[in-house]
């Protein structure tokens, strides 16, 4: 905790990107050298932003530049833009570091990923595909920000258009329930057509501890791309 501070675009910001990503930047190496380290990862574990839409990098993407400038591999937890932000494309690719990301996957979009390819490899139509999740603690405090929920499902159609090769009829609901904690109930309701049209539906039922979700795949993503960070491995995924 004592690693704590304030990092920005603060409120009343008059620094360009430029100078925040230097500032940030200096933020890291310090860290290291106060800390004596021969490398540092940096990983993205903050709330969703909201999709930009302007030309202005949005905080992700500020820090991501940040970790490329100090020389760090990167690892991005979240849907939100970090490395993927198009004016940073040729800043990580020239960068020769290895970065990861985006979005850990660790409750409804993980099961999209895992139940899409199985639909599509029995041939299974998919006809519609709606879902709600029910999220505590500061998880759901900042998904009841509408343009933050937008960003978030738009990383679940992403997941079912490239699986299914397009994204059926059907909404994800995103509801906070702050006594829910650090828990998250995720329910799924997907219309298929089987052989000669059989008309079927699954239904999808997951209650999970986030953190506890998340952590060993955050440990597992940081020793990787340290590992490749320490033998010059370029390694994107």
């Amino acid at each position: 905790d004592r690693e704590i501070r304030l990092g920005g675009p603060l409120s009343g910001e008059t620094r360009d990107e430029d100078e925040l990503v230097e500032a940030l930047a200096s933020d890291i190496r310090d860290f290291m050298t106060r800390c004596g380290l021969d490398r540092t990862v940096v990983v993205n574990v903050a709330s969703t932003e909201p999709v930009p839409t302007g030309t202005e990098l949005p905080a992700s993407s500020l820090y991501a530049a940040a970790a490329l400038r100090a020389g760090c591999p990167y690892v991005n937890f979240t849907p939100s833009m970090g490395l993927h932000h198009p004016a940073l494309a040729s800043a990580a690719s020239e960068s020769g570091l290895p970065y990861a990301g985006r979005d850990g996957k660790t409750g409804q979009t993980l099961l999209r990923s895992v139940l899409g390819p199985m639909f599509a490899q029995r041939a299974l139509a998919v006809r519609a595909w709606s879902g709600t999740n029910l999220l505590g603690g500061g998880d759901g405090a900042a998904l009841a920000d509408p343009g933050a929920a937008a960003a978030k499902n738009a990383g679940k159609e992403r997941v079912l258009a490239d699986t299914l090769g397009g994204v059926p009829e059907g909404e994800t609901h995103i509801d906070d329930v702050p006594s829910l904690g650090d828990w998250k109930t995720a329910w799924d309701h997907i219309a298929f057509d089987g052989f000669l049209g059989t008309r079927m539906v699954l239904q999808t039922t997951w209650q999970g501890c986030d953190s506890s979700l998340a952590a060993p795949l955050i440990l597992d993503l940081a020793r990787l791309v340290a590992r490749a960070h320490e033998t010059c491995a370029d390694l994107v995924c």
